[in-house]
């Protein structure tokens, strides 16, 4: 099977259930969110999620994230709109990573990115950290 098979989407709804509960489906039930916006990762992110910029991932920053989020069942990845640089760094972790330790681990992307999220989310303290609303008033 190839890695990247692995790559799978999920919508905010189903992080947000997650997160309230504090476990994914997956194993123990434990996740990571990665956020691997850069500047736009101004006013506001998820809960707890660790911010990865893009422009700074290489072989070695992927390695030390994968230290990082070890105890990890699943790993969501996402960007602004998670059209480009969410995607594309899933894909750039699932090729870099041992495969043997992604065998039991599922790697996703986050549909609409924090842009849809902070649409649904944003001034929910429960989902959402140091939301600014007005930077997100007249959209992205």
């Amino acid at each position: 099977m190839s890695s990247i098979a692995a790559l799978k989407h999920l919508d905010h709804t189903t992080l947000r259930q997650w997160i309230l509960t504090s476990k994914s489906p997956t194993g123990a039930g434990k996740f990571s969110i990665i956020d691997v916006r850069d500047i736009d990762h101004a006013g506001g992110h998820i809960i707890n999620s660790i911010h990865f910029p893009y422009d700074r991932i290489s072989f070695e920053t992927i390695l030390k994230l994968q230290s990082e989020i070890s105890n990890s069942d699943d790993i969501v990845f996402h960007c602004a709109l998670s059209q480009q640089r969410g995607p594309s760094s899933a894909l750039r972790f699932l090729r870099t990573v041992d495969p043997e330790w992604l065998k039991d681990r599922n790697v996703w992307v986050l549909r609409g990115g924090f842009v849809n999220w902070q649409e649904h989310y944003g001034e929910d303290t429960a989902l959402t950290e140091g939301y600014v609303k007005d930077i997100w008033k007249y959209g992205y």
